[in-house]
């Protein structure tokens, strides 16, 4: 997706959450400030998590098998190259908001230590 579209549907989900906001606000004249700001958490939190997918798809860790010299992502118990495994993966996390969040990034796996990683970035 082009940088300006990207910003384009960002602003059009803020828009939806003041739109939304002022709706639910006249649906619900006697609420308190905490209730409010419940509601408005509620509905940012959606669209933080989608911006931060969007951010971090573009990061070139979510796909560093023909990373140039220098830029392969290292294990962090030994410092060792990771060597990319299985393809990409989907991997599911959670924002600080209680939001899922799933990317696809390639996987790796330390020849020295074993382990396996989602570099990253």
């Amino acid at each position: 997706m082009e940088k300006g579209e990207q910003v384009e549907k960002w602003s059009g989900m803020l828009n939806g959450v003041a739109k939304g906001m002022s709706e639910w606000r006249q649906e619900n004249p006697k609420a308190t400030l905490r209730e409010i700001e419940k509601e408005m958490d509620k509905r940012w939190a959606n669209v933080r998590a989608r911006v931060v997918t969007d951010l971090a798809v573009e990061s070139k860790a979510g796909d560093w098998k023909e990373a140039s010299r220098g830029e392969e992502p290292v294990c962090p118990e030994c410092g060792t190259k990771l060597k990319a495994e299985g393809g990409k993966k989907k991997r599911r996390l959670q924002t600080q908001g209680g939001e899922e969040l799933v990317l696809e990034r390639q996987y790796g796996v330390c020849p020295t230590c074993k382990g396996g990683f989602f570099p990253p970035g």
